[in-house]
């Protein structure tokens, strides 16, 4: 199998978790490093590796008519995985910007 580095980009979701008092509208990006057999196979195993995380977590507010979307930034082979945290690295999460 082959090794991937994966960068997932998160918008348009309602972010609420224990120490938020209020919800707020934000982005994010995390790294998955799935092993696949291509880089189409490891960008699906990193998209269901984040969506399982969020479901966990209990995170996410998003009304059905206001989904979240999951993009792949990039997608990349490496020859070893790097010197961190396997299947999925922390969340770097971002404010979205305001419309208007």
């Amino acid at each position: 199998m082959k090794k991937f580095a994966v960068i997932v980009h998160g918008r348009n979701f309602l972010i609420q978790d224990q120490e938020d008092k209020f919800p707020g509208l934000r982005e994010f990006y995390i790294h998955a490093y799935p092993e696949a057999e291509s880089a189409e196979a490891a960008e699906g195993l990193a998209l269901e590796l984040v969506s399982e995380l969020m479901k966990t977590r209990k995170m996410v507010r998003n009304a059905p008519e206001n989904a979240p979307v999951l993009l792949i930034d990039e997608c990349l082979e490496v020859a070893e995985w790097p010197d961190c945290s396997r299947p999925l690295s922390g969340f770097v999460f971002i404010e979205a910007a305001k419309k208007g």
